[in-house]
């Protein structure tokens, strides 16, 4: 009943680029680093997931690749009290697995994804089939007990872990969250006092202010892999596939936004990055990323994400859009209506919503990756869309 009432679709919207979406799985062992968390063996090499859209020719006549599976759907269905479905699994996702890699290019760009806490891979399957369609190559990363759940390519499943999901709870009193309502307002706080909340939220959350650590790690490493495949140093299909000689670009949502100005900061192979909608964790707060970058969200995010554009010597933007709420800025917009019960996706009509999403990061990418300096992003218009440039 909740499905029909709120319009859940059994089929991701078809991707807006000229190009079939190929879609694979790599998993990549990091022989730096294990026990990365206290509760893990003394001997827990760090193993992250990554699952890769990119351009095809042809869908060889195969099915659309399933969404997920319900075991990794599991923690985000016990976590919304059972109104997200494991049934989502079988949404279809105009996906095509292991297809060949288009061969009208030589090699393509790279964006790498980082989806939000306690999110998935496939989280945002329609924006990065969005990109991979016109021409991206898009590698999104699982972080290993801080997504909803992640499932390695010999079968073995980590849900999110039960003390980190009680640890958050304990970070969210309610005096944070009522701090965090007002910064909701679709006032424009002043440098100063949108720094004052930032700076606020960091001290209040030790945890993500810590663990952004691991997934910048996490970021670092898997670029380092793609760096890797292209060589030829691990066979796989993306041998001399990346244009890596332009750099990377790299977007994310919620803390996966936070990993994205991070990254931007710690590793300058990434040349242009976005963060929608998510905050301000990490020990950039005060610094200059040096990057272009873009803050795409609510009017929450521009209140509380707002140091990147103070502190940043690089192109900066603010896009704010009117009648949004944080999870309509994933592939809840179109499988997860019923999240509006608690106001968590948005009043603004959903097509129009994910083609804003899509076209600021198509631009945004086209100008600060393929370097395109013909484009101007203020040049996109839209009813109730707040854009700001310095």
């Amino acid at each position: 009943m909740l499905g029909i009432l709120f319009g859940n679709s059994k089929e991701l919207p078809k991707p807006v680029g000229k190009y079939v979406v190929g879609i694979t799985q790599l998993d990549f062992t990091d022989k730096s680093r294990k026990k990365v968390f206290p509760f893990e063996e003394d001997n827990a090499f760090r193993k992250i997931p990554v699952t890769i859209f990119y351009p095809a020719e042809s869908n060889q006549g195969k099915d659309s690749a399933p969404y997920s599976s319900p075991e990794l759907l599991e923690v985000l269905s016990k976590m919304t009290f059972g109104l997200f479905s494991k049934n989502v699994a079988k949404v279809k996702t105009n996906c095509y697995k292991n297809v060949p890699i288009a061969s009208s290019e030589d090699n393509y760009p790279v964006i790498i994804f980082n989806h939000g806490y306690s999110g998935h891979t496939m989280q945002s399957t329609i924006l990065c089939s969005d990109l991979a369609s016109s021409g991206y190559i898009v590698v999104s990363v699982g972080h290993p007990y801080e997504a909803s759940g992640v499932k390695y390519l010999d079968g073995r499943v980590i849900k999110m872990e039960r003390t980190i999901q009680e640890n958050l709870k304990s970070v969210t009193s309610l005096k944070y969250l009522q701090k965090i309502f007002k910064a909701s307002t679709k006032e424009y706080y002043s440098d100063s006092k949108a720094m004052e909340t930032s700076e606020y939220i960091l001290k209040n959350n030790e945890i993500l202010t810590n663990n952004v650590k691991i997934w910048v790690d996490d970021s670092i490493f898997v670029a380092d892999q793609l760096e890797a495949l292209n060589k030829g140093e691990i066979e796989s299909i993306f041998n001399n596939k990346f244009k890596l000689n332009l750099g990377m670009g790299i977007t994310g949502h919620s803390y996966g936004g936070v990993t994205s100005a991070q990254t931007c900061l710690n590793d300058h192979r990434f040349v242009a990055g976005i963060n929608i909608d998510g905050a301000t964790c990490g020990d950039f707060l005060y610094k200059d990323i040096n990057t272009p970058f873009m803050l795409l969200g609510t009017h929450l995010s521009k209140n509380i994400s707002r140091t990147t554009y103070i502190y940043n010597t690089k192109d900066t933007y603010i896009i704010t859009l009117d009648n949004t709420q944080h999870f309509g800025y994933s592939d809840a917009l179109f499988i997860f209506r019923q999240a509006n019960l608690l106001n968590q996706i948005g009043k603004r009509e959903k097509y129009e919503f994910r083609e804003i999403v899509t076209n600021y990061h198509l631009k945004f990418f086209e100008k600060y990756l393929l370097t395109n300096q013909e484009i101007e992003l203020k040049d996109l218009k839209y009813d109730g869309v707040e854009f700001r440039q310095k």
